[in-house]
């Protein structure tokens, strides 16, 4: 490190620190700022330490707009009031959607773990309005939420070829059935819109800086490992490639609290309680939407705020498998300090 960066950081940390800071104690402080500044870029050191250290100060969670779907014979309502909520007021559902959604209510057969209706209509309205040129999500699954994605998007730019969902999954095969391929469903959904669904397997969110540029994204969607901190991640490997004041869609907001009363109640859980998700929704700083089970995140224009946020949400027990002698949590933060310096 340059004597002007030691200069620098001498002043840092001779500021105040906030006795409010879970954890603000100096060796904890330097043993982040270390972590933290071996992964950024010459030049970038000092402005990641800065970052480091307005984490000393507790952030706190925002109000989240509530704009759930009750109803299926309600979602011209509800879409106009989403709508007016991202900035679309007026806007109106496009011909066939309802009909489409409840076409998907009535399907045959619904997977464990599936999307609900009412996560779907929620999804479907927030594509509908922001009507992207493409989205990009992380966990395919069956590969429903890809196809009602494609669907979205196809009812907005009907005549246009450059338009497409890039979906990521660790898996060839589907975790739900693992007899079928990851996101067998597609097909079976959509067979006309198939083109429009590009699947990226097996890969994790790593793979998003070869499919976008940076600040290219208006909307993402996570739908993947939901065990703290793997959403988090992903959400910071995402947002160099979403544009400032973009949208994070997740899923399962509410699967730890779930979870945890049914077993409580004495029932069985047909898939694993995990709070990564429903920490990340719930501890957001900046503007939020609640749609029950699924909730949306928005940027902020300065993306490099989201290491303060994200270095106090990692105080929260990883619910990863630790591995041999810790080193599964060793590589998880290994990989969130990697993610900070490509926000700055």
């Amino acid at each position: 490190m340059s004597n002007v960066a030691a200069c620098s950081l001498r002043t840092i940390f001779a500021a105040p620190r906030s006795a409010s800071w879970p954890g603000a104690n100096l060796k904890g402080l330097l043993s982040q700022l270390l972590e933290a500044t071996c992964q950024a870029r010459r030049g970038q050191r000092l402005a990641l330490a800065r970052q480091v250290w307005a984490a000393r100060a507790e952030i706190t969670p925002s109000s989240a707009a509530e704009c759930e779907f009750n109803s299926p014979h309600e979602y011209a309502e509800t879409y106009a009031r989403l709508a007016a909520a991202l900035g679309a007021a007026g806007k109106t559902p496009p011909r066939g959607e309802s009909e489409f959604l409840a076409s998907m209510r009535h399907r045959p057969v619904e997977y464990p773990g599936a999307v609900g209706w009412k996560d779907y209509y929620f999804l479907t309205a927030f594509v509908s309005i922001l009507a992207p040129q493409r989205v990009i999500e992380i966990g395919t699954s069956t590969g429903f939420s890809a196809a009602i994605i494609a669907a979205a998007l196809h009812r907005q730019h009907a005549r246009q070829s450059d338009v497409w969902v890039d979906t990521i999954d660790v898996s060839p095969q589907c975790f739900i059935d693992a007899t079928r391929p990851t996101g067998f469903e597609i097909p079976e959904l959509i067979p006309d819109l198939i083109a429009m669904v590009r699947l990226h397997i097996p890969h994790d969110s790593t793979l998003v800086g070869q499919l976008a540029r940076r600040n290219e994204l208006a909307l993402v969607f996570i739908d993947a490992n939901h065990r703290h901190p793997r959403p988090l991640l992903d959400l910071l490997r995402l947002a160099p490639y979403v544009r400032s004041g973009g949208w994070v869609l997740l899923h399962d907001i509410q699967l730890g609290t779930l979870g945890r009363a049914m077993v409580e109640s004495g029932e069985a859980l047909s898939l694993s309680s995990a709070y990564g998700a429903e920490w990340l929704f719930e501890r957001w700083p900046f503007r939020k939407i609640g749609g029950g089970t699924i909730g949306a995140v928005q940027l902020p224009n300065d993306k490099s705020a989201l290491v303060s946020f994200a270095l106090q949400l990692m105080s929260m027990p990883f619910e990863i498998n630790a591995g041999t002698k810790g080193q599964g949590f060793a590589r998880a933060r290994h990989a969130l300090y990697q993610s900070f310096a490509d926000l700055l």
